[in-house]
């Protein structure tokens, strides 16, 4: 009689995955290939106390101006990105490797739909920046979620003044705009930690940051965002010799990847790249990465690019650029961001120093 109710849980098991199977089966039905182009924008962590941010006292004010979008305009380029029917899709998702090699991959969607990839960089929340209009840290509540927090304040722990938040928020409103769960892309630097910790070797306190930051990472992956490396100490990449960008990789692979895991992807610091040398072979620089576990490498460009770098000595390097999302790209290429945003009914024209005509 026993055996009789384990074969029955068992036929009962297999009709259930096959039902489950066949229900995968018909949604995938619903999906087509895509074949435009894929977006990738970027920005930096947000402005979350604009007025604060663009105070004429602000040391920040003009960096700021140049660089980020407050809160309120990533909001509205959220609403619109949908509206155009973009829908965030995770950066691994569309590319594989083969034999050491990037290749872009297949991408289905449902009809109608754009592909989007969304980064954020130097997500570390620095020093130079505390408490002048950006958020503190990342942390979680006592309930287990995602919050911000900012010491000068009030009150100190928010959820919805950093883009990760946001989008979540966002997200729930409107589920279909992430395909399987995708989120965004966090940009990290190790200089001065990451996520608002001080992580870093030469922080004394750095083992107690380290173990503070390990929770909000976990939760962080398990919502769907992904990591990608932005450098160790954020550099000018062509300034640098072979032997200190070598440290520079070091230096990542010892105080980063141990936290947030391995990443295969490579953002270069203000789009600063170095691919081939003089005699278009690989650059040593290059050959770097390369042996460091990275696979795709983003730029930055107010056009998509996402392809091979031409070579005439053949080798595939898979490039993707990425479309800025800040002030100065919102005041002077207003007419190239139009497939993306209008940025006319984005832009802070109050509270920005530098008024959008």
């Amino acid at each position: 009689e026993l055996i009789m109710k384990k074969c029955f849980l068992f036929v009962v098991l297999i009709i259930f995955v096959q039902m489950f199977n066949n229900t995968e089966a018909y949604a995938d039905d619903n999906l087509v290939l895509y074949k435009g182009p894929i977006e990738h924008v970027f920005t930096h962590c947000l402005l979350s106390d604009p007025a604060l941010s663009f105070n004429k006292n602000n040391p920040m004010r003009k960096n700021y101006d140049i660089d980020c979008i407050t809160k309120d305009e990533f909001k509205k380029v959220l609403h619109q990105l949908y509206q155009n029917n973009y829908i965030l899709v995770n950066i691994n998702s569309i590319f594989k490797t083969k034999n050491g090699v990037a290749y872009k991959q297949p991408l289905y969607l449902p009809k109608g739909k754009k592909p989007l990839v969304i980064s954020f960089d130097d997500v570390n929340y620095d020093h130079k920046k505390m408490h002048l209009g950006m958020i503190d840290k990342l942390i979680l509540d006592k309930n287990g979620n995602l919050a911000s927090f900012t010491k000068n304040k009030s009150p100190q722990i928010n959820y919805d003044d950093e883009f990760v938040l946001i989008m979540e928020n966002f997200i729930k409103d409107y589920p279909d705009f992430s395909y399987k769960g995708a989120k965004g892309v966090l940009c990290l630097t190790g200089y001065d930690g990451i996520l608002g910790y001080r992580t870093q070797i030469k922080n004394p306190a750095h083992k107690l940051e380290q173990e503070k930051v390990k929770p909000i990472i976990q939760k962080l992956k398990s919502l769907g965002w992904t990591f990608a490396s932005h450098s160790f100490g954020h550099y000018h990449m062509k300034k640098l010799t072979d032997s200190e960008f070598l440290q520079e990789l070091k230096l990542w692979k010892q105080q980063v990847e141990p936290l947030v895991g391995k990443t295969n992807i490579y953002v270069y610091p203000y789009g600063e790249w170095e691919v081939f040398d003089n005699n278009k072979n690989l650059s040593k620089k290059h050959l770097l990465l390369k042996e460091f576990g990275f696979e795709l490498f983003c730029g930055v460009g107010v056009k998509p690019y996402f392809g091979y770098l031409p070579n005439s000595k053949g080798n595939k390097v898979l490039f993707m650029d990425r479309t800025p999302l800040d002030g100065n790209t919102f005041r002077n290429k207003p007419q190239d961001l139009k497939r993306l945003v209008d940025v006319y009914s984005v832009y802070d024209n109050v509270l920005r120093p530098s008024k959008l005509i």
